[in-house]
């Protein structure tokens, strides 16, 4: 167990932040790290869609807007912004929910953080951080765990209270802890409570190495192990070769 831990932080820092938030247009990444309202807004629509969609949605939003302001786009309604998510390039899974989703993360910035969304973040605890964003609509333990752990990877922000910070239990990281023997099941809560156990000062840590080992090697069938990191530590559980 010792050793898996070691190698997963030593992975962590091979990791480049831009690789944490893969897009498909390559000029939305760069507006993921430039703007925090972009960055804020990805991760709160980040469920049950590919990473690269995900992180492209403000760049497409940006274009059908003409901005990514989120006082303006508070001042919309959530039918006004179903129609952008509507005709996005690519579909968001949860369609029904993502226009809420977004109108109440654009009014949380203005309205309590005047336009400021690096306000939501600044000075503050993880745990006030994780308090705030659970009140909006969509968002759950699993997305206010991630955006906890990019912020720290991504934008340099330092919280104090790292213990509360676990992984988001998604099906990469699942597969692999439970490949690697230390999650009983591939099971959200499983998951959680092995990268407890596995980093206790800071379970999400190893949120990273494994999501990045889960979508380029680890996959759910033909598994590439001989590249992955963690080949020569791995029990290989449940792999399908």
């Amino acid at each position: 167990m010792e050793e898996i831990r070691k190698r997963l932080l030593e992975c962590s820092g091979k990791i480049r932040p831009q690789e944490l938030f893969p897009t498909i247009e390559p000029e939305a990444a760069n507006l993921i790290a430039d703007n925090p309202f972009g960055f804020l807004l990805a991760v709160s629509l980040n469920r049950g869609t590919k990473a690269e969609i995900i992180w492209t949605i403000p760049f497409w939003v940006k274009e059908a807007l003409g901005h990514l302001d989120p006082c303006l786009i508070s001042a919309m309604s959530v039918e006004q912004i179903r129609q952008v998510v509507n005709g996005l390039p690519r579909k968001l899974r949860y369609r029904k929910d993502a226009p809420r989703t977004i109108h109440e993360i654009a009014q949380l910035v203005c309205q309590t953080f005047q336009g400021d969304a690096q306000a939501l973040w600044r000075d503050k605890s993880a745990a006030e951080v994780k308090r705030i964003i659970l009140g909006v609509h969509g968002i759950g333990e699993g997305i206010a765990s991630m955006a906890l752990i990019l912020l720290e990877r991504t934008r340099g922000v330092r919280f104090p209270d790292w213990s509360i910070m676990n992984v988001k239990p998604d099906v990469h990281v699942q597969r692999v802890l439970y490949r690697l023997g230390v999650s009983k099941a591939m099971e959200e809560k499983d998951a959680t409570d092995a990268a407890q156990q596995l980093n206790p000062d800071y379970p999400g840590a190893v949120d990273p190495p494994l999501w990045i080992i889960g979508r380029r090697w680890c996959r759910p069938s033909a598994p590439d192990c001989p590249s992955c990191w963690m080949n020569d530590l791995c029990s290989k559980v449940g792999v399908i070769a």
